[in-house]
């Protein structure tokens, strides 16, 4: 990708890449990435940094020039900075419907933001979303589709995604009892904040990566999650949420695709790829391998239009961006290229 310059636009709240290219021929690219929950955008900084090295280093074609465009921004109410999502200050969490809507609208208002196409849509667009970000993905893809949206969506990557029955995983089943309290986002959220005003932020730090045994970049966006206003009431809120609204598949087959396309079907399904844990205590075992069996194509045939559903073998857990960013990115390059030579 010779004669393209790098432009990078990064926030406490939002990360962005966006290569700079004079070629009016040049095919432009979005990955827009949904962040799972807690909803901080910093934890994938070296998961989207690596993946923005791997794409730009080759554009995986040969054919005609690839311009990517990578965009994530943290879930609201998790951050004190609401420049990227331009909502207001709110004093009390969003719902999963909120959140839906506000990264719906953020993808919608995504332009090429420079050179001869300025202000155009992008050509393609590939959705990655982790955890409950898979499920936002999904929903974005479902509601873009009924509403007649003229963005591209050609595939969506889901990275370790709970999109069916999260309160039947192993930590669904341990919080949805804590959840039976009244009002326990809230009560919760108030006393860690009181524990945690009294302790210097240093010593927050060394206890997150001590007990955690977080690397030392994302100890630090954990202690400004555990530290903001509404961080520890959002990500309760939010999972409750998870926990009564992520039951039974309720997407149709524009978005699970048919196991026999028409040659000359022009039913344009978008390329759906599932990457889950072998043993991920956010996605109980039997709930994965029962969607694989109904939904999943099961021998990754090109005549189907069914999603591609993959088990990890090598142990990455299900916070990959703590300590696997660098080998998911490596497989998500590669799952992108080959969408990509296939436009």
């Amino acid at each position: 990708m010779s004669g393209l310059q790098s432009g990078t636009s990064h926030s406490k709240s939002q990360i962005s890449f966006f290569p700079v290219s004079g070629d009016p021929l040049a095919t432009h690219h979005l990955i827009y990435f949904v962040t799972g929950n807690p909803g901080l955008i910093g934890y994938y900084d070296t998961f989207l940094g690596t993946l923005h090295e791997l794409l730009t280093a080759t554009d995986g074609t040969s054919s005609k020039t690839s311009v990517f465009h990578i965009h994530g921004q943290s879930l609201a109410g998790f951050e004190e900075d609401n420049s990227s999502t331009k909502q207001p200050v709110r004093t009390t969490p969003y719902s999963l419907e909120d959140q839906i809507e506000i990264s719906l609208k953020s993808l919608q208002d995504l332009r090429i933001p420079s050179g001869p196409r300025e202000g155009q849509l992008h050509d393609s667009v590939i959705l990655i979303g982790h955890s409950v970000g898979s499920y936002i993905l999904l929903e974005l893809m479902q509601r873009l589709r009924k509403r007649d949206s003229p963005l591209q969506i050609k595939a969506s990557i889901l990275l370790f995604p709970t999109v069916t029955h999260i309160a039947k995983s192993p930590s669904g089943t341990k919080i949805s009892t804590l959840f039976r309290i009244p009002d326990f986002p809230k009560k919760a959220s108030t006393i860690a904040q009181g524990l945690l005003w009294l302790a210097p932020r240093t010593i927050v730090k060394w206890l997150i990566k001590i007990i955690a045994r977080m690397p030392d970049d994302s100890a630090g966006v954990t202690l400004r999650f555990l530290k903001s206003p509404m961080g520890i009431w959002q990500a309760l809120h939010l999972a409750q949420d998870e926990m009564e609204t992520i039951t039974e598949d309720r997407w149709d087959h524009d978005i699970w695709g048919i196991e026999h396309e028409e040659v000359d079907s022009k039913v344009d399904i978008p390329k759906l790829i599932f990457y889950f844990g072998e043993n991920d205590h956010w996605v109980a075992n039997h709930t994965r391998d029962a969607l694989i069996a109904a939904r999943g194509n099961p021998d990754h045939g090109s005549n189907s239009s069914k999603p591609i559903m993959l088990i990890d073998k090598n142990g990455v857990d299900h916070g990959f961006c703590i300590r696997h960013s660098e080998s998911i990115a490596e497989k998500v390059k590669v799952w992108i290229d080959g969408i990509v030579s296939g436009l």
